[in-house]
C-alpha cells in the first residue's frame, strides 16, 4: 500500500514564547530577553535563541509563581483570549517592574498580552533601578515609578516596533542606564552565593552559606535584602520549590514523598505545604495539568540536562 501523505494546509501557531541571549555586555545581569508574541509573527535571526515554544491549539494557563528575582514586562496592546484569539486590547499597553515576589499570584486561565522583557539575574538588577530593591518586594510598579515619566513612552515606541527591533530597542536602552550606573560590589558576593544556591536546589543551610562567605548569618541576611530583596532563608526555598517544577505537567506517577525527601524537605506535607505557599497548587495538581511557565521551562530543561 502506497503511504498516504497529509496535503492540507498546516495551521500555524497560535502564539510563540521565545527567550534570547543578550548581549556580551548584560550577560552577568540579564538572563534572557523574552517575547510572546502572536504566532503569525517569524523569529528574529539576528540574536541567539535560547528557547521558543509555539502554542496551537489556544492560550495555555499561565499562573503567577513566586519568584525571588526582578523582571521588566512590556505589554503592547495586545492580547490572545483563552480561545487563542488576538485582539486590540489599549489597557495592554504598560510596562511593569515586578519586584521579588514570596507569595503567588493567580494559578487560573487568562487572556495573556504580547509582552517583550528581560528576567535579570540574582543581584544584578540595581543598576537598572532608580529605587531600593527593598521597595519593590512583593510589589509589581509601573515603569514611571523606576525610570521617572521619560520612559512612559517605551511602551508605544515598542508596540510599533517588530520583535526583533524591540529586544534591541530595550537592550539599548539597558545599556544606556548600566553606563550611567554600573554595578558597585557589596561587603560579600551575594551574586555568586545566589547562584550557587540555585545551582544547589536551594538544599544548602542558611548557616553554611554564612560559613562560605565569612559572616554571620544577620550580616548575610541584610545583605541579600539590600541586594537581592529578600533574605537568604527565603530565597533558598523558593530555589528548592522552583526546583520542584521539572515535575509540572509531566503526568507521570510521581512518589512524591521520595520526591520531598530527595528535595530536602521534612516530608511530603512540608513540600506540599510550601508549593501551596509559592503557586496555590499541589505538586499533584502541577504533575497531572498542562501549565505555561518559563520557570516550568527551565527546570524541565535542566533536569533533562542532568539526565544526560
Amino acid at each position: 500500500m502506497e503511504p498516504a501523505w497529509y496535503t492540507g494546509a498546516v495551521p500555524p501557531p497560535i502564539a510563540w514564547y521565545r527567550e534570547f541571549l543578550p548581549c556580551k555586555a548584560l550577560q552577568a545581569d540579564v538572563y534572557v530577553f523574552f517575547s510572546f508574541v502572536p504566532g503569525a509573527i517569524p523569529r528574529t535571526q539576528r540574536r541567539p535563541l535560547l528557547r521558543e515554544i509555539a502554542f496551537g491549539d489556544a492560550t495555555p494557563c499561565a499562573p503567577q509563581f513566586a519568584d525571588g528575582h526582578v523582571s521588566f514586562s512590556f505589554e503592547l496592546g495586545q492580547a490572545c483570549d483563552v480561545d487563542g484569539r488576538w485582539y486590540v486590547d489599549s489597557r495592554a499597553l504598560r510596562a511593569t517592574v515586578i519586584g521579588p515576589m514570596s507569595g503567588v499570584g493567580r494559578t487560573g486561565r487568562c487572556d495573556l498580552p504580547a509582552t517583550v522583557g528581560a528576567f535579570f539575574r540574582p543581584g544584578r538588577v540595581a543598576p537598572f533601578l532608580r529605587v531600593p530593591i527593598s521597595d519593590l518586594i512583593d510589589r509589581a510598579v509601573s515603569i514611571d515609578d523606576v525610570w521617572g515619566t521619560a520612559s512612559s513612552r517605551l511602551p508605544s515606541e515598542l508596540c510599533e516596533l517588530d520583535e526583533a527591533a524591540r529586544i534591541d530597542r530595550l537592550e539599548w536602552v539597558l545599556l544606556r542606564r548600566f553606563a550611567r550606573d554600573r554595578h558597585r560590589p557589596g561587603a560579600i558576593d551575594v551574586d555568586r552565593l545566589a547562584a550557587s544556591i540555585i545551582r544547589r536546589k536551594g538544599r544548602v543551610t542558611v548557616d553554611a552559606i554564612a560559613r562560605a562567605a565569612g559572616v554571620s548569618r544577620q550580616h548575610l541576611a541584610r545583605e541579600f535584602r539590600e541586594r537581592i530583596g529578600i533574605t537568604t532563608k527565603p530565597y533558598s526555598r523558593l530555589a528548592r520549590f522552583q526546583s520542584g517544577l521539572a515535575y509540572a505537567g509531566s503526568r507521570a506517577r510521581v512518589d512524591w514523598a521520595g520526591v520531598a525527601l530527595e528535595m530536602g524537605y521534612t516530608d511530603q506535607s512540608h513540600m506540599i505545604a510550601e508549593f501551596r505557599e509559592f503557586s496555590g497548587l499541589t505538586p499533584q495538581t502541577l504533575a497531572s495539568r498542562d501549565w505555561f511557565h518559563p520557570f516550568i521551562v527551565r527546570e524541565r530543561a535542566t533536569a533533562a540536562a542532568e539526565r544526560k
